[in-house]
């Protein structure tokens, strides 16, 4: 009897340390970034004109702070960096865009994987949240 009871005993020791490292190695789920807005910009374009150019406003989010954020205009295929503050927020550099193009944001939160992203219509209107619209399905 005594030989069962030390066999239930590694048996209950071993199911209880993979349950305790299973625990602490919980799966990565991806956070979407936070929404932003959008503001305009007149700048010189160079050849005696102006063209308007945009930046993004991220809103704030713990799980941004320090991130990366990746702003990509689709249908030019372009797109700037910037790093975020603290709380969360950024504001990118400025981008070239006409109204209603379709902005994909993503970002790296430091030391772990890129983000899912979402896909904002670049306008100045403003979502309740604070946000810019999110894109129509296509």
């Amino acid at each position: 009897m005594n030989a069962m009871r030390r066999r239930l005993a590694r048996l209950a020791t071993l199911l209880g340390a993979v349950a305790l490292l299973w625990a602490c190695n919980a799966p990565f789920i991806p956070v979407p970034p936070p929404g932003a807005s959008f503001t305009s910009q007149l700048v010189d374009d160079g050849a005696g004109g102006q063209k308007t150019m945009w930046v993004t406003h991220g809103l704030p989010s713990m799980h941004a702070a320090g991130a990366y954020f990746y702003i990509v205009n689709e249908r030019l295929q372009t797109g700037v960096i910037v790093v975020a503050r603290p709380d969360g927020t950024y504001d990118s550099p400025a981008f070239d865009g006409m109204m209603d193009d379709r902005i994909r944001i993503g970002y790296s939160p430091v030391g772990d994987t890129y983000s899912d992203s979402i896909c904002l219509l670049l306008t100045t209107e403003v979502a309740a949240g604070g946000s810019a619209p999110l894109c129509p399905s296509p």
